[in-house]
């Protein structure tokens, strides 16, 4: 289990898509995504775009209809999207990912993890997080997959994990724990704002922990490490 969460508008998404994109390429992995805020359509598009490097969802850029094409044919099948817009829940999603599973997915994105919990009081709510995230560890170890969660920060600035939704039980479930830094200060020039800080918080397999330095390229919707 790796949760990786930020601020508002910091980027996961970006995240989110780049590493979908990586395994397909790199490993030939198929990959599940549960994004309930986000049309399949538009996710196909934006994967597609990391591995062309290349916008596909922005009706300003100009539909590099080859570039698509071709990134669809290194998508082939191997990307599988859970078609539940603004509404999933854990019981039948587990389901899901057992499915998929034994289909041969070995990457899991569930984005964002707080849409499982939506209409919950907030005690009720972090009760459940916390058995989400225990049986989503116990669902990574039995299946032999990667299951990949997004929860919100609840402040902006320095990422802490004390500030995840649910993070005391999520600290206790999970293998990692990353958080996305970003300044979004409009008296900044758009370099400054697109640069980010990638924080290892929570390391339970060798304790360490660290930061690394990234700028995200608009153009190409790629991160670049500084």
């Amino acid at each position: 289990g790796i949760y990786i969460g930020d601020g508002q508008k910091q980027g996961k998404s970006e995240i989110v898509n780049s590493l979908a994109a990586y395994f397909i390429k790199e490993f030939g992995w198929k990959v599940f995504m549960a994004k309930p805020e986000e049309a399949n359509v538009k996710t196909y598009k934006l994967v597609a775009g990391k591995l062309a490097s290349k916008k596909f969802h922005d009706p300003k850029v100009e539909f590099d209809y080859e570039a698509f094409d071709k990134a669809g044919e290194i998508i082939s099948d191997k990307l599988i999207l859970l078609n539940l817009y603004q509404h999933v829940g854990w019981d039948t999603l587990k389901g899901d990912i057992r499915e998929a599973a034994a289909a041969g997915c070995k990457a899991f994105f569930i984005d964002p993890i707080t849409n499982l919990t939506n209409g919950m009081a907030s005690g009720d709510a972090n009760v459940k997080l916390q058995e989400i995230a225990q049986e989503a560890s116990a669902l990574a170890l039995d299946l032999d997959i990667i299951i990949f969660l997004f929860p919100p920060h609840e402040r902006g600035g320095k990422v802490l994990s004390s500030q995840f939704a649910g993070s005391r039980a999520m600290a206790r479930s999970c293998n990692l724990m990353i958080g996305l830094e970003g300044n979004r200060d409009p008296e900044l020039t758009p370099e400054e704002r697109n640069m980010r800080k990638l924080v290892v918080l929570e390391n339970r397999e060798t304790g360490e922990v660290g930061e690394f330095n990234f700028y995200w390229n608009p153009e190409t919707t790629l991160f670049a490490e500084v």
